[in-house]
């Protein structure tokens, strides 16, 4: 693609603007590097250096580690203007200690205006799930966060995770992360409202209507379909939810 990086991509689409910066061109000598790299590097927009030789053995992607937390919440690490990095999962000691449903990660955004509980696969569900609560008053439509993550073998995944304030309670949403696991990196963008003018990838939205857990975000999902003027993406969310 020639339209710049998903991270560029999304970011048009939340808020209609475009970044703040430049980003960097995509990479040019992707030969060489693996699946996982080639995604995260479309993913963030960072360019790849030629690599020698033939193809490598897929590696993990590793993203700057998070900065000494305060005692109380720990915040997220900026990464580029509205993206930032939330902490990686304790090592497999702590969590074959933790129970099913216990929180593993616990961090709020950079400006405090998000937080992000990561909690452990439960009985009937193999896969770590994500609640995200937006403490942001007054929201009068869904609002949108992209969340990145990498499973172990350095494969980019990213979801779209949309919240409305319900009955009681700030707006919040509850996720699947499938393939996410120890050594998995997270990031997540702050919270932009979706429009008609929103313009969202059909492949992302219907894996993320997919990974809805519980109602009060597939309700959020229905929200955002009344909003988009793209006909096939509304389509697309009526066949997700079923």
């Amino acid at each position: 693609m020639t339209t710049g990086s998903v991270l560029a991509r999304s970011w048009r689409s939340f808020t209609g603007r475009t970044l703040p910066y430049s980003p960097p061109p995509p990479g040019h000598g992707r030969n060489g590097h693996s699946l996982g790299q080639r995604v995260w590097a479309s993913f963030t927009g960072v360019e790849l250096r030629p690599a020698r030789g033939r193809t490598a053995a897929p590696a993990p992607v590793v993203l700057p580690q998070p900065r000494p937390a305060p005692p109380d919440r720990p915040r997220a690490v900026a990464l580029a203007p509205g993206w930032f990095a939330l902490p990686q999962l304790p090592q497999a000691g702590g969590l074959a200690a933790a129970s099913g449903d216990s929180v593993l990660i616990e961090a709020s955004s950079p400006d405090g205006s998000a937080r992000f509980l990561v909690r452990g696969p439960g009985v009937a569900d193999p896969d770590h799930r994500l609640e995200l609560i937006v403490d942001t008053a007054g929201a009068d439509r869904p609002l949108m966060t992209a969340v990145g993550y990498t499973d172990p073998d350095g494969i980019g995944h990213l979801l779209l995770v949309p919240v409305v304030r319900g009955r009681f309670g700030p707006p919040a949403a509850y996720v699947r992360l499938p393939g996410f696991d120890t050594g998995s990196t997270l990031t997540a963008s702050d919270a932009h409202p979706v429009g008609p003018e929103s313009s969202l990838d059909a492949e992302q939205v219907a894996a993320s209507v997919r990974a809805a857990v519980n109602e009060a975000t597939r309700e959020a999902w229905r929200q955002v379909r009344e909003l988009l003027a793209d006909d096939s993406l509304r389509a697309v969310i009526d066949r997700e939810l079923g």
